[in-house]
């Protein structure tokens, strides 16, 4: 039954008017609450449909910048999982374009080696790639861990700069027989750059599986296992 439009927490109120011999229900449980009596409270009840449960909350997310930094441009495919590849792919474009800057500026401007200035690139993409991954694509905070992580995360850098320097010295060798310098150095940013889109599909799998891993849940899976198995 639909309640009354005069309606409160303690109930529905009458009109004096209506019953001028009677006193308005709300004095009357005043009364009952006074003498001891237990109170009885109505209460009204919504109820959702379904087309309310599956209407998409849009609070805070009228921004684009949050729209599109959220993810939710992917629509029902948004997942945890495609959250965070995307959310490191853009963190692999941001240590890409400060890379690929560096490494050109390092040969053209400071003509220094291949090797040298890919070191150099790779450590200027590396910082902020290892501050995006850790906090914005795997979502890790405090101190916990963060040793182990590091550590894992030099390793993985260090074997992916290696086979990314011997791809430039490669094509550098290559490439040196070309006149411009021009030329050479763009060749050389290019190899780097082929070779950063290949590795990072690999530091994805390596980042996922060892270095930023949820060690609380996966620790309670074997104890877990073990329960289900006893009769």
């Amino acid at each position: 039954m639909p309640p009354s439009p005069k309606s409160s927490s303690l109930g529905t109120l009458q009109d004096p008017s209506e019953h001028p011999g009677q006193q308005p229900s709300g004095t009357r449980r005043a009364a009952s609450w006074a003498s001891g009596d237990e109170p009885t409270v109505e209460v009204d009840t919504v109820t959702l449909t379904s087309e309310d449960a599956s209407r998409p909350r849009t609070a805070g997310t009228s921004s684009p910048l949050h729209w599109l930094v959220g993810a939710h441009w992917l629509g029902r495919w948004r997942t945890p999982v495609a959250v965070r590849l995307w959310r490191y792919g853009a963190g692999s474009v941001v240590a890409f374009a400060t890379s690929a800057v560096v490494l050109f500026v390092c040969l053209s401007w400071f003509r220094l080696g291949a090797i040298t200035s890919t070191i150099i690139a790779f450590l200027a993409g590396a910082i902020p790639n290892w501050l995006l991954n850790r906090r914005w694509a795997w979502e890790k905070r405090g101190r916990d861990g963060v040793f182990k992580e590091t550590t894992l995360y030099v390793i993985v850098s260090v074997v992916a700069l290696v086979a990314s320097s011997a791809a430039d010295k490669f094509t550098a060798v290559q490439a040196s027989q070309l006149s411009s310098h021009i030329e050479k150095d763009l060749l050389v940013t290019f190899s780097y750059m082929f070779s950063v889109v290949v590795l990072s599909g690999l530091k994805y799998v390596a980042y996922d599986r060892f270095v930023f891993v949820d060690r609380n849940s996966r620790a309670q899976v074997p104890t877990t296992t073990e329960q289900n198995r006893a009769p």
